[in-house]
């Protein structure tokens, strides 16, 4: 058990953070 849950939440955090930053971006784009 060398991955604890609490990791892999954080990677999974660290992971989709930029797409959806970029998500919230694109839309705040094509509204403007």
């Amino acid at each position: 058990m060398g991955i604890s849950e609490s990791q892999v939440l954080t990677a999974l955090a660290i992971a989709l953070f930029p797409a959806v930053m970029a998500l919230l971006l694109g839309t705040a784009l094509a509204d403007a």
